[in-house]
């Protein structure tokens, strides 16, 4: 079990990470569980109440097990990467509040891994999706799901930011919307009249008994809607229409990048609409629309004019 200190110190940390290092609160809630998941093998390996002592003794052994353990359990490198900088965060901390000295872990590289390109959705697999989608006993619930992917698909908008999207942004004659992306980072997107107007038909199919919230997309309770909700409808989708294991509500995203890509944006253009604050993330879709490529090179290599 978890010391009282211990809770403190992790409140603090997390804290700390959405206030100072500007995490996301998704991301937040990732490093809080991957600690939860270290910490519950170091009491097995260890044989020893957890207590904050234990982060000094941490050596390259107890790591190297740890990551050997989470290997056996199937878990890739993508995720024990981040995993291990999870750990070397806390450990920061704990340094930065002179709650010990030094560590290890500070010090460890991360495990390797490959990167996965994005793979897009074609127009058809999206026009399926919508139309199982549009199955939906009760029918605000379907709009609801349809208008999310639209967002997502239609202005490459990430799930979080979806969510967190209020009907007063809708409700003015703008043609622009302000989005809360991550680290807090602001940009400004363009919205079409069709979709602002499909979005408050669907608000207000919302039933008024559960419509308290200021946000756009409800549960059935009428609270904010949790990602997680979303993500189970496309998991069931994704099985009926047998999808690739890979496709989970970021992959329309993924698709409305790779399709301002197949029209011959640029890749700045691109990069303000997704909101990433390094060029290198967006190029990562040059790789996978190789078609495009073949396509440039025909029309303007030299030696074919």
């Amino acid at each position: 079990m978890e010391s009282r200190h211990f809770e403190k110190i992790k409140s603090d940390w997390l804290k700390w990470l959405s206030n100072e290092k500007r995490l996301s609160s998704s991301t937040c809630f990732s490093y809080s569980l991957d600690l939860k998941n270290f910490c519950n093998f170091i009491i097995s390996y260890k044989n020893q109440v957890l207590n904050i002592d234990i982060f000094k003794s941490i050596d390259e052994k107890t790591i190297r097990s740890w990551f050997f353990f989470r290997l056996k359990k199937g878990i890739n490198s993508r995720s024990n990467a981040r995993a291990l900088s999870s750990i070397k965060s806390l450990t920061q901390f704990l340094i930065k509040e002179k709650i010990i000295k030094s560590s290890i872990i500070v010090y460890l590289k991360s495990p390797k891994f490959s990167e996965s390109l994005p793979r897009p959705l074609s127009i058809k697999q999206v026009e399926k999706i919508i139309e199982i989608l549009k199955e939906n006993k009760k029918n605000w619930i379907a709009k609801r799901n349809i208008a999310i992917i639209f967002l997502m698909w239609g202005l490459g908008l990430r799930i979080n930011e979806v969510l967190k999207l209020k009907i007063s942004q809708f409700s003015n004659s703008n043609d622009h919307i302000l989005i809360l992306g991550k680290g807090k980072k602001q940009r400004v997107v363009p919205i079409f009249e069709e979709l602002k107007k499909f979005i408050i038909i669907m608000y207000e199919s919302i039933p008024i008994k559960i419509k308290e919230s200021e946000y756009l997309f409800l549960g059935a309770r009428g609270k904010k809607l949790d990602p997680s909700v979303f993500q189970k409808e496309i998991r069931k989708i994704r099985n009926f229409l047998i999808l690739p294991e890979n496709v989970t509500p970021h992959t329309f995203r993924h698709s409305f990048a790779t399709q301002l890509l197949n029209n011959m944006v640029d890749l700045r253009t691109i990069q303000e609409l997704l909101g990433h604050e390094s060029l290198t993330s967006t190029q990562k879709y040059t790789a996978v629309d190789s078609d495009r490529l073949k396509k440039i090179i025909d029309i303007y290599h030299p030696r074919n004019k």
